[in-house]
């Protein structure tokens, strides 16, 4: 009587391992870690020897606070990177000069305000400021986020940026003159801004919680994907 009992009990302990085997073998791989990955992305710009700023704020002509995670120069070229919030996730469709992108994620489609025209602003600003300087932009999206069709010119993934800065290192090839000159106007320039931010915000002028967002907000019905990568707010006309 016990050594059948036993035969059965080791048979159904082999199907229960088999079953958790195949279990473990087909099971939907991890999300990808989203912490600290702006963190991660500002080390990474750090790391490439070249000049770069961070969390930078200017003032524009309207007097409105424009602000933009990073700076880098390159040997040819100045670049703008704005980045989305890590909580972002889901496919992402549209193209560079879409107004809006299609974002599904979970069976659920929706619309969100293409963060690559919020960059044009900024861009037209300093190609006025700097006529000779080359200007690129870029958006820097969580690994959360995937393109299906691409991503579009201008948007990498946090995995990819390294990757883009080589390619685009290739194309700056040697040092030019207009970014040797308009480096040092630029970082005059934040300086100045930040001082001028400073001065407005000491004299209660400026709330702190809207020189640290930017203040922008989305049109109505429309969603951002995270924060918006440049954001304007009025400033401080007492300056």
């Amino acid at each position: 009587m016990h050594a059948p009992g036993l035969t059965q009990l080791l048979v159904y302990s082999a199907f229960i391992v088999l079953g958790m085997a195949v279990l473990y073998a087909f099971r939907p791989p991890p999300p990808p870690k989203v912490k600290g990955q702006r963190i991660t992305l500002r080390r990474t710009i750090d790391n490439l020897n070249h000049p770069s700023l961070h969390d930078v704020r200017i003032i524009d002509k309207q007097g409105r606070i424009v602000c933009i995670e990073h700076i880098i120069r390159l040997p040819a070229s100045i670049v703008l990177i704005g980045t989305v919030a890590a909580s972002a996730k889901g496919e992402v469709t549209g193209s560079e000069f879409s107004r809006t992108w299609k974002i599904s994620n979970r069976g659920g489609t929706t619309t969100c305000v293409n963060p690559l025209l919020e960059l044009q602003p900024l861009n037209l600003a300093f190609k006025r400021r700097f006529p000779l300087l080359r200007i690129r932009g870029l958006v820097v999206f969580p690994d959360t986020v995937s393109f299906p069709n691409g991503a579009p010119k201008g948007a990498v993934c946090a995995s990819d940026f390294e990757r883009w800065i080589e390619e685009v290192l290739k194309m700056d090839g040697t040092v030019s003159s207009a970014t040797e000159q308009a480096w040092p106007a630029i970082t005059a320039m934040v300086a100045s801004a930040q001082a001028r931010i400073e001065q407005a915000r000491a004299k209660g002028l400026l709330g702190g919680q809207e020189a640290a967002t930017g203040g922008r907000k989305a049109k109505p019905g429309k969603k951002t994907l995270g924060p918006v990568p440049v954001r304007a707010a009025a400033a401080s006309r007492g300056r």
